[in-house]
């Protein structure tokens, strides 16, 4: 199972000295956005990553690099660069970094990296979303489904979002309940081959049936990292050891 992630949008909009890096390698806790992503990945059982970079991408590229070396304790000879690894906290990840364009719509960057894919249904997620979403179940109920495509439903955290679209019968609806995508997502990869368009992935379920596409409600803990105040709040979770995403 491949988890997709976006990460190559414009540069973060967070103020501070991390304006000149993507977004998904904003840091929380010491550790990039893309870390946190994937460690809750890797949690639900996902070793196989494909990064969808763009603005900035030799940042991502550089991190995983060196990521050896970055989650090790080392020893460095100064005079021969001799470098001795004390002990391994590596991950035991494959990481794709590939380069789906600076200025590149969600469903360009995807198409890109189909060749990576494979022929199983993959999972796929933005860069700045922190989660606790199981996402082995969330595939297992998309695979039952026997539809193309699935998105995660989760509720705004302490914010009002306008929700331009709605996936919900009036069946399904229940007064005071907002739902928004997750941005979290699991699709077969007939569904990208077939999308005539290259844009934002919610402007083509627009278009789409309910039948088409199955619902997952997640109740539990979602949040992006939008604003400095979000970025804060995530920093004081994990600072405290209870960071539901880990």
């Amino acid at each position: 199972m491949k988890l997709v992630i976006l990460a190559g949008g414009q540069r973060s909009t967070i103020t501070g000295n991390e304006e000149n890096i993507p977004k998904p390698m904003i840091e929380i806790g010491g550790r990039p956005l893309l870390w946190h992503i994937m460690k809750h990945a890797s949690l639900c059982g996902i070793r196989d990553f494909i990064i969808c970079g763009g603005y900035k991408i030799e940042n991502i590229k550089e991190y995983f690099r060196d990521f050896y070396i970055y989650q090790s304790d080392i020893a460095v000879n100064t005079k021969t660069n001799r470098i001795e690894i004390l002990k391994d906290y590596s991950e035991d990840w494959n990481v794709i970094v590939a380069d789906t364009g600076v200025v590149s719509y969600p469903i360009e960057r995807v198409k890109k990296v189909l060749k990576y894919v494979g022929e199983e249904p993959f999972l796929l997620t933005y860069g700045d979303c922190l989660t606790d979403l199981p996402l082995d179940k969330f595939m297992l109920e998309f695979l039952r489904s026997k539809t193309e495509f699935a998105v995660a439903l989760a509720h705004p955290l302490g914010r009002k979002m306008p929700i331009s679209y709605s996936l919900l019968n009036d069946s399904e609806k229940h007064e005071n309940e907002v739902w928004t995508s997750a941005g979290i997502f699991a699709s077969s990869k007939r569904f990208f081959s077939q999308v005539n368009c290259d844009g934002v992935i919610e402007e083509v379920l627009r278009d789409k049936r309910t039948s088409d596409v199955h619902l997952y409600k997640h109740e539990s803990y979602w949040n992006t990292i939008e604003t400095l105040r979000d970025k804060v709040a995530s920093e004081q979770i994990w600072e405290k050891g209870e960071a539901p995403w880990i």
